[in-house]
């Protein structure tokens, strides 16, 4: 323990060394990446202000030219080169007229023959005549001192009428030194290294020492294997700065190029770390408080040392096991030295209260597991509560279902349940694919009874991991495979759904009664209404008056198209299948539910008044939004869209009822969706 601890101490203290120089290092670096990215935006504008500068002449000069561009060749060139033309100003000049045919070919104040123009220079004219707006394109190459510029400046001529009649370039050659960055001015700069980028992310130049040279073909593949097409086209949008390993770059475009300066640092530089000596320094200091911790831990452990000697002599001599009667504990507790303190006692009294409370704790637990059976045998519905494909707890309604008794199906697998291996692996399979979609399962299938008969049931359940999340309760190991199953006995129903009556009246998706049943179990309803009013007379009362009254939900899901364009049909089908099952499970016993559209329901509650209608609405919202399914990856939510109309059987046939609640669910929708909207009874 002591060695654990020392050995902890040391790590600690090193880690603590080193979280704070890094700490102190990301702090440095989060601000100095902000201004080395400023400083060569700095440069960037000031490239960009001589580019403007050198402009100027030429754009002064475009603007006399376009005046004259229906005069001969012979007069443009003569004009060009008079002394007091700002012609002399650039090395090159180009004129040609709108339909891209060379004018005029200066160099060096001197005219040139037309096909002594170089072919980049051809295209760069055609290039800005085609676009119509100044062009910069730039040349650069190595004169075997220093770095040289060839920049040639491309503006279109336009006349009064803004009408495109030719385009003029100017070509000025300059050394690198002269124009771009010098680059290092700090000490940092001189660790840095300054680039230039072209638009295919290659390496033009480099800044060695405030000397820009043109880039090799070796020494700089460490950013080629960096920049990529899509690093390319962030920085073409704006400066970027980022860090990169142990490196900070940044980059600023030079839009009249399409070029990139990119600044490399080294993130040492800006926050160096510890020396040497420093290092041995705080090992030194580490081991010395290790030292410390051991000693004050072998002080404080000593108590604790003596009692396990002590517990070690008591199991030699079995006096562990021998139980006192009077304390719920081992008596060889009492048996140790009177004189331990400190933790030594408190864990002492400590073990002989754990001995006094365990039988009560066992008590209680047995008290609890006989609640939750009497809970299961006496619930409406079968209960089954099952952990890794055996039961590990059964209702006494399951187990009449499946003609066992309760002991009988304790610890039982499954598979015993199940009429062959292929069935029992099919179940499996549809619980596991539903509660991986929907987070539970609702199915039908069969089972074999004790006496080998087959009987259908109708199983809907859920995880106890999804339950302990819904109600928040903590996590506790081994629960993961636990299953808690509804059991419902659905034998007759099976039968009577293979009459073609039955077919008729019910959506054969939902097993629900379709639109042609809701109508006339309400017909029904509306007759059985006026013939009791007729029976009660006018002087019925409020009994009587309550009698002809009920509610009527009408439900449209929402997003429901949504599901049908990311899964399909089939998963469109499914969710509906356990939207029905949902919101019959909610309204049963006293409503009567219907499908009587694609994604609409329908229920009747007889007898209802406004506020259990819409208190049974607001369960129905709350369900179907906390349902949640998954397809493919992507989880999905519903809502649902309900309209509420309080119903006067002695004023509504079927018809006016079911339109006025479809207006109501309609306002609902309208009105922002998953929400009820009341209708009023009409007058």
């Amino acid at each position: 323990m002591l060695l654990m601890a020392a050995f902890t101490a040391i790590v600690l203290s090193v880690g603590l060394v080193w979280w704070s120089v890094h700490s102190t290092r990301q702090s440095v670096v989060g601000q100095a990446l902000p201004l080395q990215t400023q400083a060569l935006e700095q440069m960037g504008r000031t490239l960009a202000f001589r580019v403007e500068q050198q402009q100027k002449p030429l754009q002064a000069l475009a603007s006399a030219v376009a005046a004259h561009m229906g005069e001969p060749r012979a007069v443009l060139q003569s004009m060009l080169l008079q002394q007091t033309s700002m012609a002399g100003l650039f090395e090159r000049l180009q004129l040609a007229d709108a339909q891209g045919q060379l004018l005029v070919n200066l160099q060096g104040g001197q005219a040139q023959a037309l096909e002594a123009l170089a072919e980049p220079e051809r295209a760069a004219l055609r290039r800005g005549l085609e676009d119509g707006k100044p062009l910069t394109k730039v040349w650069m190459h190595s004169d075997g001192t220093d770095v040289v510029l060839d920049m040639l400046h491309v503006l279109p001529l336009r006349s009064a009428q803004g009408k495109l009649v030719g385009v003029l370039g100017g070509s000025l050659q300059m050394p690198a030194q002269a124009f771009l960055p010098a680059g290092a001015s700090t000490d940092l700069d001189e660790k840095a290294s300054l680039l230039l980028l072209g638009p295919d992310g290659k390496v033009l130049a480099q800044n060695e020492r405030g000397h820009w040279q043109l880039a090799g073909s070796s020494d700089l593949a460490w950013v080629r294997d960096v920049v990529d097409a899509d690093w390319i086209k962030s920085v073409q949008l704006g400066a970027r700065g980022e860090q990169r390993c142990q490196q900070l770059w940044s980059a600023v475009p030079l839009p009249w190029t399409q070029w990139i300066l990119l600044k490399v640092s080294n993130v040492q530089a800006w926050a160096p770390g510890p020396t040497r000596r420093e290092q041995w320094t705080i090992l030194a200091i580490a081991v010395a408080a290790a030292l410390a911790l051991a000693l004050v831990l072998a002080l404080i452990a000593y108590p604790l040392t003596e009692l396990y000697r002590r517990s070690q002599r008591a199991l030699q001599n079995q006096l562990a096991d021998e139980v006192d009667s009077n304390v719920r504990g081992a008596l060889w507790w009492r048996r140790l030295s009177e004189h331990d303190w400190g933790e030594a006692q408190a864990l002492r009294s400590a073990l002989q209260v754990l001995g006094q409370s365990r039988e009560a704790q066992h008590e209680r637990q047995l008290e609890m597991q006989l609640q939750l059976q009497t809970l299961m045998d006496y619930a409406p519905v079968g209960l089954v509560v099952t952990q890794a494909g055996r039961i590990q707890r059964v209702g006494m309604q399951a187990a009449r279902i499946l003609g066992y008794t309760p002991p009988e199906l304790q610890g039982m697998p499954i598979q015993r349940l199940c009429s062959s291996s292929h069935v029992y692996e099919q179940l499996v399979q549809r619980i596991q694919r539903d509660l991986d979609i929907y987070g539970q399962f609702d199915s039908e299938t069969s089972l074999q009874r004790k006496d080998g008969s087959t009987v259908w049931v109708r199983i809907h359940g859920q995880s106890m991991q999804r339950m302990r999340r819904s109600w928040e309760v903590p996590k506790r190991e081994g629960q993961e495979n636990f299953l808690v199953w509804e059991v419902e006995d659905v034998t007759t129903q099976r039968l009577v759904r293979e009459q073609s009556g039955w077919k008729a009246m019910h959506d054969p998706l939902t097993k629900l009664p379709n639109r042609a049943a809701f109508a006339m179990r309400l017909q029904e309803w509306l007759r059985e209404c006026a013939e009791a009013t007729v029976e009660a007379g006018e002087d019925a009362g409020e009994q009587g008056e309550e009698a002809t009254h009920g509610v009527i939900l009408y439900l449209d899901l929402d997003h429901f198209s949504q599901i049908n364009q990311q899964g399909g049909r089939q998963a469109g089908d499914e969710v509906l299948g356990h939207i029905a099952r949902l919101i019959e499970a909610s309204v049963r016993p006293h409503g009567w539910v219907a499908r009587v559209g694609g994604d609409e329901f329908a229920v009747l509650l007889p007898g209802a008044t406004q506020q259990q209608g819409m208190r049974t609405a607001q369960l129905l919202c709350m369900a179907v939004q906390d349902w949640e399914g998954a397809w493919e990856g992507r989880r999905y939510l519903m809502g649902v869209s309900i309209g509420l109309l309080m119903i006067d059987a002695r004023r509504y046939t079927v018809a006016a009822a079911l339109k006025a609640a479809d207006m109501a669910c309609y306002a609902a929708k309208r009105k922002g969706r998953n929400r009820v909207e009341v209708l009023a009874q009409a007058a």
